[in-house]
């Protein structure tokens, strides 16, 4: 990741977005549901079903002396079965035990002559199970089929959906990400129809454990309120400590530290003089954390070495491998590579007695490459490096979304990033790129290869759900009912299938070759890693390569959103648009003799102007064109595909939907914050411009206004081979949410669509366009990551668009208006789409206009293509 928070939060690594992680706190235990009447008070049966009515609630230390005095009065009745299953009964509570030895004791129970009582059989089965969750994936996840297999034949349903669930959290462990999704969301759906609230919880509390784990804090923190929502209404049902200490590493990625400490002082107060060690240890490595970062390195040790303590008396494997490598980190941060070392080498070791559990194994390779990179042992660091990208390779085959291949890339790409660090460092500039690339905008490079060969597909019945509810969630403002349709949005969204694209796959980023092949003499591709101590910034000319170092990312980001800030406050600031300028661009030798820029940006940097930095007084766009590319190897796939573009049948689409007069007090923006209908207010200069566009470019045409700009039409459209698509519309971008960010078409009351042009919905069209330009607000802004920014701009580029004009923040309509007439202008004069676009800003810089009125507009994609 680009800064400590991220690398210190964000070193539990894992598989997919929509599938589920089990950390080290809040296991979860199964009883199979009393249904027995009662029977006589102080009875062995009594004492039996009153500690499985409090195991079925996860309530197991309560229910634990019921157990043992039931087991007592069973041995005196010689009831051999019954007591054993009361005996194995008392394992759950007890956190400190030994787990490998308890298990293999367990195994050994099952050839006991108690032991063929089904009903003590399928408990012994479920306590081995719990246990193996805990430890061994592997084995874990055929005990629980075999569990599920007994529980239904005796007809315990409801811990047959349990044991479906808990397949599903081994699964995802082992890697296999499209089963673990499968088989979770169908216990966790199940759960809420058989009523069943501490499985409900269960679930909820572990989907957040995996938003958590891929950095989506935002959207876990709906699952993690969920799981604490339903506890608080079944008080019969124990604390939601996984639920709990998730949401602390929520609330420490979202940068609330003090809640998050807070919590997490609270969780240790509660545990102390518990036998729950596990949770223990999850605890300690939370506040741990959050310790660290807000620099406190001596308490971050002193936690972590406490939850390594718990965690080898239990021998906790995956304790071990996980807190190990997180201890190591800071130890490397704080300089001391002696004990980074040992601590590296020991959460290593640990992770070999869980062979089959790969999903910290990536990280803790990475890790120690740097260490042993920083001792001066490059050879062993290469060996390391690679082992570990393999290992990332494989996972990302497996993923089941794109969305989940995206979230994937964005948390594995420090490791990608630390090497290329350690390529440059050695001069290896084509492996250091090719190492890079397989992380840096994949997802667009393989939809630029494979889209054409997928076929369009008709609305599924989770599409048209979805529609239903979007148009139900824009027709009323409503709090409770908005909350409602929000819920089920979600719940609908993340049954969504996977997509085909998924199974493609770029085997062979581009490479230095490749790359300056079609660099034409005048461009300058700078590829940008933004890192801790120490940035690199990749140079490529069609002729030469060079890498340069540069300040430490953390810093770069800072200053990239002060300055932000100040262009959003319509505000100049010279100082530190120099500044930036001076961390960015001045390193680079290239910079003075090439005019043509095209940027891979990293971090802040995605939503960072580089037009609007300053050099000596002057504005970057005074001497340099800028482009932007999602990645080195896009933009050479870009490049080969737009020389090959067939004649075009429609050479103009416009759209402009929201044309109505307007109230002329006050600017209008094109931005909403819903959607909501009525923020959709009117944008009247968008007529006049999708028209004043059209007279400048070759005709045939076809324009889209107000109510005939409907989503349903524009798809229709959408297809036909154009040079130009022109979107006026509303824009809205969702950050925690991104596939959910939309441009808002008009509302069609009986037509098959939402209006809502969402980015999950761009990705699967099949354009055949030159030019998209969306004039509308913060259609380039998405959440900021090392594998791209997911937002519209890269979802056109995706459905088969050579290049994208898009806008990073709210945007004046009257001053928008003007920006693209004299682009159009340009355009139409045959000048390149790079070159049209730097005019058109330029001429309102030279009207004395500060950034935000022209800095805010960027080309992604092909710059030197002509209309």
């Amino acid at each position: 990741m680009t800064n400590s928070r991220l690398l210190r939060i964000g070193k539990r690594i894992a598989l997919v977005l929509l599938a589920l992680v089990l950390v080290l706190t809040g296991t979860y235990y199964y009883a199979v549901t009393p249904h027995r009447p009662f029977v006589p008070a102080e009875s062995a049966e009594d004492l039996l079903y009153r500690a499985d009515t409090l195991a079925w609630n996860d309530r197991w230390e309560e229910a634990e002396p019921l157990y043992k005095s039931a087991e007592a009065l069973f041995r005196t009745q010689r009831n051999q079965s019954k007591a054993l299953y009361a005996a194995v009964s008392q394992i759950p509570p007890n956190e400190s035990v030994d787990i490998p030895a308890t298990i293999w004791s367990l195994t050994a129970d099952l050839t006991q002559l108690g032991a063929n009582d089904p009903e003590t059989r399928l408990r012994i089965l479920t306590v081995r199970g719990i246990l193996q969750t805990n430890q061994d994936a592997a084995q874990a996840h055929a005990t629980w089929e075999e569990v599920e297999r007994l529980a239904r034949k005796l007809h315990h349903y409801e811990l047959a959906t349990r044991a479906v669930g808990e397949q599903g959290i081994a699964a995802f462990i082992l890697g296999d990400a499209l089963t673990a999704k499968k088989q979770v969301l169908l216990a966790w759906g199940l759960a809420k129809a058989e009523k069943d609230p501490a499985a409900s919880i269960r679930y909820a509390s572990a989907f957040g454990a995996g938003l958590v784990a891929v950095v989506r804090y935002g959207e876990a923190m709906t699952p993690l309120n969920e799981a604490i929502k339903i506890a608080q209404a079944h008080p019969e049902v124990a604390y939601p400590t996984l639920a709990i200490n998730t949401k602390i590493d929520a609330l420490a990625g979202l940068h609330r530290d003090s809640e998050a400490l807070q919590l997490a002082n609270d969780s240790l107060s509660r545990l102390k003089g518990t036998q729950f060690d596990g949770q223990k240890t999850q605890a300690y490595l939370s506040r741990g954390r959050i310790h660290s970062d807000l620099g406190d390195r001596g308490a971050a040790i002193s936690d972590y070495q406490t939850a390594l303590d718990l965690a080898s008396h239990m021998h906790n494997y995956r304790g071990l491998t996980d807190v190990g490598g997180t201890l190591a980190q800071t130890y490397l941060d704080s300089g001391d590579l002696g004990a980074a070392l040992s601590a590296i080498n020991a959460a290593i070791q640990a992770n070999t007695n869980i062979p089959n559990e790969l999903y910290l194994a990536p990280a803790n390779l990475a890790l120690k490459a740097k260490i042993v990179d920083n001792m001066g042992n490059s050879k062993e660091a290469d060996g390391l490096f690679r082992e570990s990208i393999a290992l990332v390779d494989a996972m990302i085959q497996r993923a089941s979304t794109v969305s989940v291949e995206r979230q994937l890339l964005g948390e594995m790409s420090d490791i990608y990033s630390a090497y290329f660090a350690s390529l440059c460092q050695q001069s290896r500039f084509d492996d250091a790129l090719q190492v890079l690339e397989k992380v840096r905008g994949r997802l667009e490079a393989e939809a630029l290869e494979h889209h054409s060969s997928q076929p369009p597909h008709a609305p599924t019945p989770q599409e048209q759900e979805l529609t239903r509810l979007n148009i139900a969630l824009i027709n009323t403002d409503d709090p409770k009912k908005r909350d409602d349709l929000m819920s089920a949005i979600y719940g609908t969204e993340i049954n969504l299938g996977p997509s085909k694209l998924v199974a493609a796959s770029i085997t062979h980023p581009v490479t230095l070759a490749q790359l300056q092949r079609v660099l034409a003499p005048d461009q300058l591709l700078i590829e940008y890693v933004l890192a801790k101590p120490a940035s690199h910034a990749l140079a490529v000319t069609k002729t030469a390569v060079h890498s340069y170092p540069l300040n430490s990312g953390a810093g770069i980001d800072a200053d990239a959103k002060k300055y932000l800030d100040k262009i959003h406050a319509k505000v100049a600031d010279p100082a530190l648009a120099q500044t930036l300028f001076a961390e960015l661009l001045a390193p680079i030798q290239e910079y003075s003799t090439q005019k043509d820029l095209i940027i891979v940006p990293d971090g802040q940097l995605h939503l960072l102007p580089f037009s609007a930095l300053v050099n000596q007084g002057a504005y970057v766009l005074a001497s340099h064109t800028v482009d932007v590319a999602p990645s080195s190897t896009a933009f050479e796939v870009l490049n080969r595909h737009s020389e090959g573009k067939e004649k075009v049948e429609m050479p103009y689409v416009g759209v402009a939907a929201w044309t109505q007069n307007a109230d002329n007090r006050n600017p209008i923006l094109r931005a909403i914050s819903g959607p909501e209908r009525s923020q959709f207010v009117p944008l009247p200069h968008s007529e006049a411009e999708v028209e004043t566009i059209a007279q400048d470019l070759p005709h045939p045409n076809t324009i889209l206004l107000g109510a005939n700009a409907t989503e349903t039409r524009f798809k229709q459209l959408s297809t036909e081979s154009t040079e130009v698509i022109h979107l006026a519309l509303h824009g809205y971008a969702d950050v925690d949410y991104p596939d959910r960010s939309a441009l808002i078409f008009a509302p069609e009351p009986n037509g098959p669509d939402d209006g809502l042009l969402q980015v999950r919905e761009i990705r699967d069209l099949h354009i055949r366009a030159k030019l998209v330009t969306l004039s509308a607000c913060d259609t380039g802004v998405g959440p900021v990551g090392e594998a791209d920014v997911a937002n519209m701009v890269n979802a056109f580029i995706e459905a088969g668009a050579d290049s994208v004009v898009s806008t990073l923040w709210d945007l004046n309509d009257e001053s928008t208006e003007h920006l693209m007439t004299i682009f159009y202008s340009r355009l139409a004069l045959r000048q390149r789409k790079v070159d049209a676009l730097r005019s058109a800003q330029l001429e309102l810089l030279n009207q004395g206009l500060p950034p935000y009125f022209w800095a805010g507009v960027q080309i992604v994609g092909d710059p030197s293509g002509t209309i």
